[in-house]
């Protein structure tokens, strides 16, 4: 019910797990304690209206954060630019981006772990960020405005279309979040990806304004509950 969250772990560096089945909040508190024993925290996500909320509160798992899922039609239209934008594939030329090139991470659930700073979340996402760029350099693009890197949209191909999975602002961006999304969005749509979908967190305001212009349809939320043992 329980399993080792290798990415979490190795960014952490300490065992950190994740709950698989929500089956462990009806065990009794002896048998998830010993299950929580060897992590420092542990991670539960579900769709709100399917989550044992007073199961969970009695486990010790605090909300963290809620994920709004959405779906996009991509298309190749766009809005006009006070000043050339193009975009960079990966698979054309390679993406440099280190952990100190992308804006802080200002809506993020791991902010609520003890001694988790700007800097440590820029670490976790700067390796997943690279590790997208070499696994799927076709879907992994840079916007630049006058030859500058203003950001990054990182996805990869699912069954139904693509995964927005992450997009990010470069620290110095001289243009808005909404131009960089606009401007992924319809390169994507140029390689003839038509469907997008990812989810980004409801505390989100800006983002959500941003896929709402575009316009994007929202599914039903994700819940995100953290227990920390140590």
């Amino acid at each position: 019910m329980i399993r080792l969250h290798e990415f979490n772990t190795k960014w952490w560096g300490h065992p950190v797990g994740i709950v698989d089945d929500g089956a462990f909040f009806s065990l009794s508190p002896e048998a998830q304690q010993e299950a929580l024993a060897p992590f420092h925290w542990v991670e539960y996500k579900a769709p709100l209206h399917e989550a044992p909320l007073l199961d969970m509160q009695r486990a010790g798992f605090f909300l963290s954060d809620v994920q709004e899922q959405f779906r996009i039609k991509l298309s190749c239209e766009e809005g006009s630019f006070l000043e050339p934008l193009n975009v960079c594939f990966a698979d054309a030329k390679p993406l440099e981006l280190t952990d100190e090139s992308f804006a802080a991470f200002e809506h993020e659930r791991f902010q609520h772990l003890p001694g988790c700073s700007k800097e440590r979340l820029r670490s976790r996402y700067g390796p997943w960020a690279r590790q997208m760029i070499r696994e799927h350099p076709e879907t992994c693009l840079a916007v630049l405005a006058n030859g500058a890197i203003q950001g990054w949209f990182l996805s990869h191909p699912v069954s139904n279309g693509l995964n927005l999975a992450l997009a990010m602002n470069h620290r110095d961006a001289r243009i808005s979040g909404f131009l960089v999304y606009q401007k992924g969005l319809s390169a994507y749509a140029a390689r003839g990806y038509r469907i997008g979908g990812a989810s980004f967190s409801v505390t989100n305001t800006a983002v959500h304004n941003i896929y709402c212009r575009l316009g994007a349809q929202f599914v039903a939320p994700t819940g995100i509950w953290l227990k920390i043992m140590r």
